[in-house]
């Protein structure tokens, strides 16, 4: 066991010592097919109101696609832990874009929601590809690259969103499953070309059954905030779900302690750094990162409201990509500022610009001309804490859990990214504002939303204050 442990070490030294040609332009089409997930289904969901009338389950589409993101996210980092990044990763993206072809050719919602759930396994292509970038590049370089990962992610879903919606205008909404067929394709063939091998993790078996038990949980639990406003607070299916959901979790958890091998090593949570990482994310997800439907609602309300500015949805769409592309900048410079001096400062300038960001947009949100500087200065601190945390778990955990640590990360997003959905759509609700028969948020209500924005971000940042200021791994 040894004998082969010292061999994978000396392989992934050589590999460090010659990285690849192309090999990062493989992981940066990853990213793309990644961030095509959610936002092809975005974009297309008014227009399968339309195709699919009369059906109250259209939403489901984007349910569905958030909750199998939660489960999927953490089991395919594993997955790529024990039996190789790059053989998990062509897995995902060939399950996404089978997916994708499941929901293009879907007659019904039912299929239609299966699809989106086959294409939500793209979670776990942001965890498999920093996991194959640490395994192929020097260390040194890995702040860098995983920075890179986050830029590509938020620029391309700008793009994303203006080319399908574009194939949406001029073919069908089924164009735009079809195009993300083939960015998967695309990412496939690039990864199979330029990424190498990973060596598998010899003489581990894991008990499946028992280490996916999380997931039903999980998705009970997520279902139930999704339904909170529509069955209210007060309902009972609600709390069953919740306390049911956390019951099981909490057997499940105390499992995965004892087995000599789980599937989810939840063991990684008693280290002080991971725990405070994914508290970060906990933060961010609930705040900061609600900067799309934020201010998407606000670009487009009508400015009759007194609260909107009245934009089309091709001008709020290349607004949301202007917004973005300042991640080209914000992402690789907090890699560099994690390679020279940690992720925990690099975490805390990023949290601290997105505090006074969203608290001047309390003031800012008024003027289109003011508003969009505070929104560009948002998205810049969104890339920039993003990118630290991914790097404070790199830092934290040892090369072979990579994939399984930045997975329970990304869990952790997609479970208070639901959350603060939620909140964020019952301030808006706070107070309304009629227009043309409409019901638009009012001003106050933006207001409320930017307020609770700010105070995630500055609770984010005393947590990221806590962070160890030297490396432990």
């Amino acid at each position: 066991m040894q004998a082969e442990v010292l061999s994978q070490q000396a392989h992934r030294a050589q590999r460090v010592a010659e990285p690849p040609r192309g090999f990062t332009m493989a992981i940066l089409l990853a990213a793309v097919a990644a961030s095509s997930g959610i936002t092809v289904i975005y974009t297309v969901l008014v227009t399968l109101y339309k195709a699919f009338p009369g059906s109250n389950s259209v939403s489901w589409t984007v349910t569905a696609y958030w909750l199998g993101s939660a489960v999927f996210a953490a089991v395919s980092g594993r997955l790529g832990d024990l039996l190789g990044y790059r053989r998990i990763l062509l897995a995902v993206m060939s399950v996404a874009a089978a997916g994708a072809v499941v929901a293009a050719c879907a007659t019904d919602v039912g299929i239609l929601v299966a699809g989106c759930v086959m294409q939500s396994i793209a979670a776990g292509i942001t965890p498999l590809s920093i996991g194959l970038v640490r395994e192929n590049l020097p260390p040194a370089r890995v702040p860098a690259a995983v920075g890179l990962i986050s830029a590509a992610g938020m620029v391309s879903a700008g793009l994303i969103y203006i080319c399908a919606g574009v194939v949406v205008d001029h073919y069908s909404w089924q164009g735009g499953f079809w195009f993300k067929v083939a960015l998967c394709v695309v990412a496939v063939a690039a990864v199979r070309v330029w990424a190498p091998p990973s060596p598998p993790n010899p003489g581990v078996r894991i008990d499946y059954i028992r280490g996916l038990a999380f997931a039903p949980a999980l998705c009970a639990i997520l279902f139930a905030v999704q339904e909170i406003r529509v069955w209210g607070l007060g309902d009972v299916r609600l709390w069953a779900l919740i306390v049911g959901g956390m019951i099981v979790l909490g057997l499940w958890a105390r499992h995965q302690l004892r087995a000599r091998h789980p599937l989810i090593n939840v063991r990684l949570l008693k280290m002080r750094e991971v725990v405070l990482a994914n508290a970060c994310m906990a933060f961010l997800a609930a705040g900061a990162m609600q900067l799309g439907q934020v201010f998407s609602l606000l670009a487009q309300q009508p400015a009759g409201t007194h609260a909107g500015f009245g934009l089309s949805a091709t001008a709020a769409g290349l607004l949301m990509f202007s917004i973005n592309i300042v991640a080209l900048v914000a992402s690789p410079w907090s890699g560099r500022v994690a390679a020279r001096y940690k992720a925990r400062p690099a975490a805390m300038i990023g949290m601290l610009i997105l505090a006074l960001a969203w608290t001047s947009l309390i003031v800012l949100h008024r003027s289109l001309l003011l508003f969009v500087p505070g929104a560009v200065l948002c998205s810049f601190g969104l890339a920039f804490t993003s990118t630290a945390l991914y790097n404070q778990i790199v830092e934290t955990t040892p090369a072979h859990q990579t994939g399984e640590a930045t997975g329970m990360l990304y869990v952790f997003f997609s479970c208070f990214f639901a959350v603060g959905a939620q909140a964020v759509f019952s301030l808006l609700r706070s107070a309304t504002a009629g227009h043309s028969g409409a019901s638009f948020p009012a001003d106050s209500g933006y207001v409320s939303v930017f307020v609770y924005i700010a105070c995630s971000s500055i609770a984010g940042l005393l947590i990221a204050s806590l962070l160890p200021k030297r490396r432990t791994h």
